[in-house]
């Protein structure tokens, strides 16, 4: 089958043939329908923490294309997406059913094979079904809706909380729409790129900050609103925590869901002297996974305008390096 592979960090992802999965027990091979390029490929192609040959693709959807053996509830034709790992099922965790704290997952594009491909093998028991309602486009964006579900989540916000977010791509845009939905007063985002920031705003943001003209967004944060920040989410993924320290206010909560790979020295008593708390927000669960289905589906939030291309696997490796210079798009979608 086609797919589009990494083949090193000094080298260009590569349209590749590769050989074409067969489910096992328990797994659904799922035909591709859509599938996001991700900040986190980028940063595996950088970092090269991908293992070479292997089809990068871990937010995506697709239709049920043949069922391995032991699979129930499912059936040919029926619409798919999945939790972006494969859990080992022999753990402690998985033998109580704990499949989200797999302590030896498979990664669906790092150490598995994902959906820059025509087909996927994913596991049923951390899939879920998709309803009419939900489009192949908006099914692929639930892996990062969840990410910023749970990174919301970790704020531990009261209604009426003062978000800062940092970074306007899709995970930036993520949290904003939740923390929109569940209340929060002041939710502003920062960003290099004012396109970015003008896509934010019509995601919902109370007011944007262009990091080029304001390098302390705390302090740009209280000129707009009149208070300091409750939370700051850092959705980047480069090494900022120690700038984001230096800039908090006493009794900030830092939460880092940017998953930077490169390595980052803190100054940690400088945080603890300023009572700042630190929490790193990853994963998230099926549950997750359905309820954000439900709310798609329900309207409630809209994924308007978070696309901004759309490329064929032909297309992928050209728009791959475009994502490695700067640039103003929130989301570009595979389709196979």
């Amino acid at each position: 089958m086609k797919a589009v592979t990494f083949e090193g960090a000094d080298k260009a992802l590569a349209v590749s043939d590769i050989q074409m999965p067969q489910p096992g027990p328990g797994q659904l091979l799922l035909k591709v329908a859509a599938c996001g390029i991700c900040g986190s490929d980028l940063h595996a192609y950088q970092a090269s923490v991908a293992s070479e040959g292997i089809a990068f693709g871990h937010e995506f959807s697709g239709e049920v294309a043949a069922l391995g053996e032991g699979v129930t509830g499912w059936n040919v034709g029926d619409r798919a997406t999945s939790l972006a790992f494969m859990f080992c099922g022999q753990c402690p965790p998985c033998l109580e059913g704990l499949y989200e704290e797999c302590e030896n997952p498979d990664l669906i594009g790092f150490t598995t094979h994902g959906a820059y491909a025509e087909y996927v093998i994913v596991q049923a028991a951390v899939s879920t079904p998709l309803p009419d309602a939900v489009n192949n486009q908006q099914a692929a964006l639930v892996e990062p809706l969840a990410v910023g579900l749970a990174a919301f989540r970790d704020c531990q916000l009261p209604m009426g909380s003062n978000v800062l977010i940092i970074g306007a791509g899709i995970i930036g845009i993520a949290v904003l729409k939740w923390a929109r939905f569940f209340g929060a007063e002041n939710v502003v985002i920062s960003d290099l790129d004012e396109a970015r920031l003008a896509r934010a705003k019509l995601a919902g943001a109370t007011d944007t900050i262009y990091a080029g003209k304001n390098p302390n967004p705390v302090q740009a944060f209280k000129d707009i609103t009149g208070v300091v920040p409750t939370v700051i989410v850092e959705c980047v993924g480069r090494p900022m925590l120690q700038q984001l320290i230096d800039a908090a206010a006493t009794g900030t909560h830092i939460v880092s869901v940017g998953a930077s790979m490169e390595p980052e020295p803190i100054t940690s008593l400088t945080a603890a002297q300023k009572k700042i708390r630190i929490t790193f927000s990853f994963g998230y669960s099926l549950e997750d996974f359905k309820f954000i289905v439900r709310i798609l589906e329900s309207g409630r939030i809209r994924t308007d305008g978070l696309i901004t291309r759309s490329v064929s696997l032909d297309e992928v490796p050209e728009a791959f390096a475009d994502l490695m210079q700067p640039n103003g798009h929130c989301k570009i979608m595979i389709e196979p």
